[in-house]
């Protein structure tokens, strides 16, 4: 599978928005007045650059994001962390600096690519380390958890604050494909014992109509004021929607139903299922909800272990699963999938990384 699957087909774009802009009718997402469906990659480490920021994942040199972005047909989605604490703020003074963030913006402009610029995560990793709790999402995320610790207090402003400035920086570049406001969301709490870097896998979810409420609030406020700023761009959720507390069952729906969200998310890590997952949570039961609200679904992270450690599947037999899904997740209503992760080179003999000479990176040329 050659990441070459943006497909356009005849459907009426939203009449009030640029042609060039990514929009939603519907079920589908629409670009220069046609539905659009997409395959494009993960690289949350884009924004990487020693001595300027803390850094999150591998350094890509200006080539090695021209080498990407040249790689992928035109109007492909590229999804990575434009996160405060690692990516946006200066190392030395400790304010914001553009500068990592600009260029990747303007590598993905020049090759007239798509960016998803992913503004925080749900564990805070490399973004202040503060496990995103029911609190936080009921207002905690207009408060400042900056890490004082030697060496950090990378994160000076609120998330709220930080919002309104990566939005405003770059809601008018070409390459703003569409906004997602956290990396799955999920309003669990985490015991004391296992805070702040130790969350994941430790944490509980007491009560789950609780969380619901805690998330939908954070999307109808979040969304809603990225909408206000940003007027043109959508909002994609970011779920991962395998259950988390408050989108377990149909809780994803009502979550995904606020109006802060035009774009609902799932995260595919379900081996070489092609819809994977169970009755209760699994894709076909997303793509459903999908439907039910009336807007896009998209994969923000499709992937599979590959390498050559033994017993791991080749780049080859990865190239064709992946395949499989797309076409499958596509045929069950998916507007678009990301592969889980680019990095400029593979160091680990089975990961799910995929890197600049990867069989799914080098384009057919072919589209449909």
């Amino acid at each position: 599978m050659a990441l070459s699957s943006v497909v356009l087909t005849g459907a009426a774009a939203a009449e009030a928005l640029p042609s060039d802009i990514i929009s939603a009718s519907g079920t589908s997402l629409v670009l220069n007045g046609s539905t659009y469906r997409f395959a494009g990659v993960d690289a949350y480490e884009l924004g990487t650059e020693w001595g300027v920021n803390a850094g999150c994942g591998a350094e890509v040199s200006i080539a090695q994001l021209d080498q990407l972005f040249a790689s992928l047909p035109p109007n492909s989605l590229v999804r990575f962390w434009a996160f405060q604490g690692t990516i946006a703020t200066n190392v030395v003074t400790h304010q914001l600096d553009w500068g990592p963030l600009d260029r990747v913006f303007a590598a993905a402009t020049a090759y007239h690519q798509r960016l998803i610029p992913v503004i925080t995560d749900q564990g805070g990793t490399c973004d202040g380390g503060h496990w995103q709790d029911p609190a936080w999402y009921e207002g905690g995320f207009t408060q400042v958890f900056d890490d004082q610790s030697p060496g950090q207090g990378t994160t000076p402003l609120s998330y709220w604050v930080y919002l309104q400035d990566i939005v405003n920086r770059y809601k008018s570049s070409p390459a703003l494909g569409m906004w997602e406001p956290i990396s799955e969301a999920e309003a669990s709490t985490c015991p004391a014992q296992y805070q702040p870097s130790n969350c994941s896998g430790h944490q509980t979810c007491p009560y789950e109509t609780a969380a619901a409420r805690a998330l939908r609030h954070f999307f109808d406020t979040v969304g809603g004021e990225i909408h206000a700023l940003d007027p043109d761009h959508l909002v994609e959720s970011g779920l991962l929607g395998g259950g988390q507390c408050g989108t377990q069952g149909s809780d994803y729906r009502y979550v995904s139903a606020s109006p802060g969200i035009d774009v609902l998310s799932y995260h595919d890590y379900y081996g070489r299922a092609r819809v994977g997952g169970d009755r209760w949570n699994g894709l076909a039961v997303r793509f459903s909800q999908a439907v039910a609200v009336g807007k896009p679904i998209i994969g923000g992270e499709v992937g599979l272990l590959a390498g050559t450690a033994p017993g791991c599947l080749s780049d080859a037999a990865r190239n064709a699963a992946l395949a499989g899904k797309e076409a499958a997740q596509f045929k069950a209503g998916s507007s678009g999938v990301l592969v889980w992760d680019w990095v400029p080179a593979i160091t680990q003999p089975c990961s799910y990384d995929v890197g600049p000479t990867d069989p799914i990176l080098l384009p057919s040329g072919s589209v449909g």
